[in-house]
Formats: C-alpha cells, sequence, structure tokens
C-alpha cells in the first residue's frame, strides 16, 4: 500500500489526500509502515529553471543548427549533458550511454537543485547564447516567471 502524508511533529503525521486518508483507516496496530522521506523543494526556482530554458529558446539564434534545441525537453538533457549531470548505462554489448539526469523534485535536493541552476546558466551563455550578457539574459528571464 502506497500512502503519502506530511510529518506534522512528535510523531504526527497527516494524509495528504483523501485517498491516502482511506489508506491510513486500514493501518491497524502491529502493521509496519516504510517511511520514505524527501525535503520539498522550492517549487518557484524549479519554475526558475523552466524559465531559464524559455529564456534560452527565444534568444536562440534563427539557424538551423539550433532547430532541435527548441524542443525544452530536448534542451534540458541536453544542457544536463552538457555540464556533465549524467547516468552511465552500460549496454548488453558493453557500449557505454550518458543518460541526462532527471531535475524532478525527489531527485535532489535543494543546494544540489541551486548548483543545476548556476552550471546551466553559465554553459548556456557560453554555448548558445555567446552575444547576450548575464545581466540581459536574467533580466529577460523574470518575465518568463
Amino acid at each position: 500500500m502506497d500512502y503519502k502524508a506530511k510529518y506534522l511533529g512528535e510523531n504526527v503525521f497527516e494524509p495528504l489526500t483523501s485517498e491516502d486518508f482511506k489508506k491510513s483507516l486500514k493501518l491497524g496496530i502491529g502493521d509496519f509502515v516504510e517511511l520514505i522521506t524527501w525535503k520539498e523543494r522550492n517549487v518557484y526556482f524549479h519554475r526558475k529553471y523552466f524559465a531559464l530554458l524559455n529564456t534560452t529558446i527565444y534568444f536562440l539564434p534563427e539557424d538551423e543548427q539550433f532547430d532541435r534545441l527548441r524542443n525544452i525537453d530536448y534542451l534540458r538533457k541536453e544542457i544536463m549533458l552538457l555540464i556533465g549531470e549524467v547516468d552511465i548505462h552500460v549496454s548488453f554489448d558493453g557500449e557505454m550511454h550518458m543518460i541526462p539526469k532527471s531535475i524532478s523534485f525527489k531527485s535532489m535536493d535543494e543546494s544540489k537543485f541551486q548548483q543545476i541552476y548556476s552550471l546551466s546558466v553559465n554553459a548556456i551563455l557560453k554555448t548558445y547564447l555567446k552575444n547576450i550578457s548575464i545581466q540581459n539574459f536574467e533580466k529577460y528571464l523574470l518575465s518568463f516567471i
């Protein structure tokens, strides 16, 4: 049974949804519960990362070589590869493949996400948007949030 709850302190948990509440009623004394914990990351900062991607797409030069980067998911993966945030997968035949890491809330904490954001900005400006200052880029980025 998958059951999600928010910790309120002093060993008190509050079910997140009505479905979670129904599941909690099925728990009996002596039942075992597995806890997986994480701290919620700042949603605003997560939105700022996607604003970063949208701003990058907006400023990309009108050149055919940049066409694939106009897809936000493709761009996110390319940036993760560019900054080295990858997992290595070795296929059955021994070939190594780099897989971009996820930026989901559960996959990394706030400090790691801030590091990813900073590295992403630097990589974007050095690789794709060489003629744009960081000040202009950041100023325009705020309009996407």
